[in-house]
């Protein structure tokens, strides 16, 4: 099934779609829980916040489509959520949509981004008028049956080549799951274990849209806040990022080349790979909640701050377990995602 065999049409989003509006949440205004919040972001698949609120804006099976903020990205929905006013809903008028066929219509969507700024914003006008390419059935009507069918073949293609993959890995690393309660455990200092380096603001206006991931602070997207061209000297793979300002205390570990900002600081372990960088990162993030807006995580703070590790017969940090424990449990969920898969 090929998208080069099928006749296209050009069809206004405003016949094809009905579009509501979200509903302003402020951020002193949001109670913690467990509500996606949709706002105009370019990642997490929109997913900016968990809430326990609600609101007009309640909604699933739903395309969230940006007409701020990331103007024009849109993402599928289909948990029950609320929006941001910053983002439009999208509901099919005369068809039934499903995961499929929205995201299908995201990726048509999406493909009008560059005509539309910041100062060109995508409001509700512009998105009725503004006209989409889509696939089209003997009597030119959108042929949804084909668009689900295309995107069901993409996923079943994917889900068999990462399967491949899942099953090769496990193969490898056959073990069993070791038990943190067998180990000695010890406090150390961060500073004992790791250099603490400060990051680097790239501002709005400064930002080039590339492929390099700036890591800010965010609880989400592994801390991923945006993706750029830009280079400077924090630009370095395998390491661990601690924030110091928004979501503090969140720890994550980039083995990508990343470039910091100064929100959040770079953390080259001592003794570094993958699964000791998030054995670490977890050990660091499982300290947040003695943090805050108003008692930040510094440098000097981090620094003091102390986190408990395995150790060995001589008191140091048992760096053998932490790397054999980490390679266990991924051991553990790859096949448990096998075995849900098959």
């Amino acid at each position: 099934m090929t998208l080069e065999g099928k006749r296209w049409g050009k069809f206004a989003i405003g016949d094809l779609f009905h579009i509501s509006p979200g509903k302003r949440l402020r951020k002193e205004d949001m109670t913690e829980g467990n509500t996606p919040f949709i706002g105009a972001s370019d990642s997490n698949n929109g997913v900016t916040a968990f809430v326990s609120n609600t609101n007009t804006s309640e909604d699933s099976n739903i395309l969230g489509v940006n007409y701020n903020g990331s103007v024009v990205e849109s993402f599928y929905h289909p948990y029950r959520s609320i929006f941001s006013d910053d983002v439009k809903r999208f509901r099919l008028k005369v068809y039934e949509g499903n995961k499929h066929i929205y995201i299908f219509m995201k990726t048509v969507i999406t493909q009008q981004k560059e005509k539309y700024t910041y100062g060109y914003k995508f409001n509700e006008e512009r998105m009725k008028k503004q006209t989409i390419m889509l696939p089209v059935d003997e009597n030119g009507q959108p042929d949804y049956e084909f668009m689900e069918s295309f995107i069901r073949q993409r996923e079943q293609r994917m889900l068999h080549d990462y399967i491949e993959y899942i099953s090769a890995k496990i193969e490898q690393n056959k073990r069993e799951v070791l038990s943190l309660s067998c180990v000695k455990w010890s406090s150390f200092f961060i500073s004992d274990v790791a250099e603490i380096l400060s990051g680097r603001d790239i501002y709005e206006d400064e930002r080039v849209p590339g492929l390099t991931p700036y890591i800010g602070a965010s609880a989400f997207n592994n801390g991923i806040t945006h993706f750029i061209n830009n280079t400077n000297e924090t630009k370095e793979a395998e390491c661990i990022s601690v924030n110091r300002n928004g979501s503090v205390g969140y720890a994550f570990y980039h083995p990508y080349e990343a470039l910091y900002s100064n929100d959040c600081r770079k953390i080259r372990p001592k003794v570094n790979n993958r699964y000791i960088a998030m054995f670490l990162a977890h050990q660091i993030t499982v300290q947040r909640g003695k943090y805050n807006y108003g008692y930040k995580m510094g440098t000097e703070r981090l620094k003091r701050q102390m986190i408990q590790l395995p150790v060995d017969e001589s008191g140091q940090p048992d760096w053998e377990f932490m790397t054999q424990y980490m390679k266990s449990i991924e051991y553990e969920l790859l096949l448990r995602y096998l075995k849900s898969r098959t």
